[in-house]
């Protein structure tokens, strides 16, 4: 099933179990200077019902240039994974006319590290979205009692 981007603040569902709210198309294209994401627990609000979740759940920001969000797809995975293809970040990336891509997801356990999946996962979606000019601008995982960024602790 094709992804269409539809009226503000209509879901979009396609092929792989999540759903994305499009909210406006970019007027211009460019790579945006990184924004200082400050403070840590902004990434709760913005991805509010990931710390609570009791199975693994992602959520994926698509930004303009300007950094106004494009639209927010969230995936639910299970007890200890999250299945999220590069490519259909990408796909969606470039349909949305995303410049920046922010990602967030819980680990239900509570352990706010970074797993060495998660850490691979990172480097090769920062890779990918590089070859098409776009920029991971941060990876974040969130717990009921803690945010960490990948951005922040050097590892993005």
């Amino acid at each position: 099933m094709a992804l269409r981007v539809a009226a503000r603040g209509a879901l979009v569902h396609y092929g792989w179990a999540c759903t994305c709210t499009a909210l406006r198309v970019p007027a211009r294209r460019g790579v945006p200077p990184l924004p200082r994401l400050t403070p840590p627990i902004t990434a709760a609000t913005l991805h509010r019902g990931l710390a609570d979740a009791r199975f693994e759940l992602a959520a994926i920001g698509y930004f303009d240039p300007q950094w106004s969000l494009l639209a927010l797809r969230h995936v639910a995975g299970h007890a200890d994974g999250v299945h999220l293809p590069i490519r259909r970040i990408a796909r969606d990336a470039l349909l949305f006319g995303a410049v920046a891509v922010m990602l967030a997801h819980n680990h239900p356990d509570g352990d706010p590290r970074p797993s060495m999946a998660d850490l691979r996962y990172t480097r090769r979606l920062a890779t990918g979205l590089d070859t098409l000019g776009i920029r991971l601008a941060e990876h974040r995982i969130v717990t009921p009692t803690c945010v960490t960024s990948f951005r922040d602790e050097g590892l993005l």
